[in-house]
């Protein structure tokens, strides 16, 4: 009766150290947000030495073996939103699963689109109107700009503000086209973080928007 109870103790204790074993697995991500299409790098630990572990997640896959100490590190691609257009985030979930053990961990994280959008409406170009930014995350606490140009030229470089919002949103109320000189045609909208317009800059975002001549 002692040599079984004390088999069964043993049987307990084994078993409570495989749960912590598989409890202790972790996977985090070097950022709490990324712009869709960007670098997201991953790190993980708990995992069985040279053992392959699945990282996966929507639109996003990696196979990596744990290294000596179980650990795993990769990258892997920031999924599309699927709205190109739409400025704003969502978050997405990625898991690592050790393929022999099946012992997982999972890190989640927002992604956003870069992009910007105005309200619609068929009115005067210098009307206001509501603006909407997501996905400035590359230079904390830095303003960003729009640079409004028509036939070669740039007309104004406007200061929209601060993304302050989480994945770098901002919402404003601004003109259309702030500027004292209005000809008809086709607009170009670049917003970046420069105060002045460069055409290269690095990142940029471009839209165009067409001004007419109304009558009656």
């Amino acid at each position: 009766m002692k040599t079984c109870l004390k088999g069964a103790a043993a049987l307990l204790c084994c078993l409570a150290l495989a749960a912590s074993a598989a409890s202790a697995a972790t996977l985090t991500a070097d950022a709490a947000c990324y712009v869709s299409g960007t670098p997201v790098t991953v790190s993980g630990t708990g995992f069985g030495a040279g053992n392959t572990i699945f990282v996966e997640g929507p639109q996003m896959f990696a196979s990596v073996p744990g290294d000596a100490a179980g650990a795993i590190s990769t990258i892997v691609k920031a999924p599309s939103n699927g709205a190109f257009i739409e400025p704003g985030y969502k978050s997405f979930t990625l898991k690592a699963t050790d393929q022999a053990t099946q012992v997982n961990a999972s890190v989640s994280f927002d992604v956003a689109n870069l992009t910007f959008a105005t309200s619609g409406g068929v009115k005067s170009p210098r009307a206001k109107r509501s603006w909407k930014f997501s996905g400035f995350i590359q230079r904390p606490g830095k303003p960003i700009y729009g640079h409004f140009r028509s036939g070669g030229r740039t007309y104004a470089n406007y200061r929209f503000g601060i993304p302050k919002g989480r994945c770098g949103t901002l919402r404003k109320t601004a003109p259309g086209i702030p500027t004292k000189k209005l000809r008809t045609g086709k607009w170009l909208i670049q917003v970046d973080y420069e105060p002045r317009y460069h055409k290269n800059t690095s990142p940029r975002v471009t839209s165009t928007t067409t001004v007419f001549t109304t009558f009656g």
